[in-house]
């Protein structure tokens, strides 16, 4: 198979007219001695990162990061601002201007990671280590509360319910089959979309002791680099369903979720896979046939939510749910199950308790008192 490619971030590109910008050398001197020093250090320095950070990240992490530095530029171009180095007031009005212009939290939280993740790449003291950013940052995200921005937009449930839904109108030919394998998989495994398109028929292993099958994922938004082992649970129900399309399919090695039709198959050794976004289409389109509620708002980690409140709701640990299904802490895991796990706080066990006491015995029950 062809060596992987990688996506480019063209950040020096885009800063040509950085070197008539008076003042950048001056600026970083007044810090410490480890920051840059001269406008071409500053390029020299941001050549180097920008091709190492699009060599060692996930290729959304590189879209996402071009796509927040764009914006940023354009605001400064607008504004009439140098985007290097940047001022704590600077930082300010870009994210004021995000705001006003209705971005939520997660892409406010975005531009600032990408404005300080740039700034520091270059040897430029970040605007948002400085001291005055914390107060600043409290105010921003009180405007956040009073637009409406600091909501999280949360993507549909897909659960076992629903997905049984789907995989009732599925018939035998190829797309159905390799739909309903896709579905299956990602519904047992918790996969996101990116690890979905990415699985091969090598990453299959049977545990021939305990006769049960588990997907190894080598790679994932919280395994960058493959080093922390991670296999995932596949049913013999599912595995049954990755035969049938790998059969029709004529697969034996390489991704295992390929196009049907569309876009041109690859020559030689090299097998073509799904792509990330197709996930999704796939998941609404048939969530849409199968008469789902809220089939609009399906994405391709539906089902990966769908799966941990189906967790949270049979009695799983945080704990559990975060290994079944990758995630890298317990606090995401808590804000996909909040509304699941709601059910099973503190008040609900008191209530369950108050209506398992005896409210119904007869006189003859009561002991008489001793008086």
């Amino acid at each position: 198979m062809p060596k992987p490619t990688h996506p480019s971030l063209p950040i020096v590109q885009t800063l040509d007219a950085l070197s008539s910008v008076p003042g950048v050398a001056a600026a970083v001197r007044e810090s410490r001695a480890a920051l840059a020093t001269s406008v071409d250090e500053v390029i020299a320095r941001l050549a180097s990162w920008s091709a190492d950070f699009a060599a060692g990240s996930a290729s959304a992490t590189v879209k996402a990061v071009r796509s927040d530095w764009t914006q940023y530029l354009a605001w400064c171009d607008t504004a009439g601002h140098s985007p290097l180095p940047a001022s704590v007031l600077q930082l300010e009005a870009f994210l004021v201007d995000a705001i006003d212009r209705g971005r939520k939290r997660a892409t406010v939280d975005r531009y600032l990671y990408t404005v300080g993740l740039v700034h520091i790449a270059a040897g430029l003291p970040s605007p948002s280590k400085d001291p005055d950013w914390a107060v600043k940052w409290k105010k921003l995200t009180r405007r956040l509360k009073t637009t409406g921005g600091h909501v999280r937009k949360q993507a549909a449930e897909l659960d076992m319910a629903g997905v049984t839904a789907i995989l009732a109108t599925l018939g035998d030919s190829p797309r159905d089959l390799r739909d309903a394998a896709l579905l299956s998989i990602a519904s047992d495994t918790l996969c996101r979309e990116s690890e979905l398109v990415a699985i091969e028929m090598a990453h299959l292993h049977l545990n021939r002791r305990r006769n049960t099958w588990a997907l190894h994922v080598p790679f994932s938004r919280t395994n960058q680099d493959g080093e922390s082992p991670d296999y995932r649970f596949v049913s013999h129900e599912t595995l049954a369903r990755v035969r049938a399309w790998q059969g029709v399919a004529g697969i034996t090695e390489g991704p295992l979720f390929r196009p049907i039709g569309g876009r041109p198959k690859l020559t030689g050794d090299a097998f073509p896979a799904l792509l990330p976004q197709e996930v999704a289409r796939i998941f609404r389109r048939r969530a849409r046939a199968a008469g789902l509620e809220g089939a609009a708002a399906i994405s391709g980690h539906s089902a990966r939510i769908g799966s941990a409140n189906d967790l949270a709701e049979h009695g799983a640990t945080s704990t559990q749910i975060q290994q079944a299904g990758g995630w890298k802490t317990e606090r995401m895991v808590s804000y996909y199950t909040r509304r699941s796990c709601a059910g099973e706080n503190a008040m609900a066990y008191l209530r369950r308790a108050k209506d398992l006491k005896p409210t119904d015995r007869s006189q003859s029950d009561v002991e008489p008192i001793d008086r």
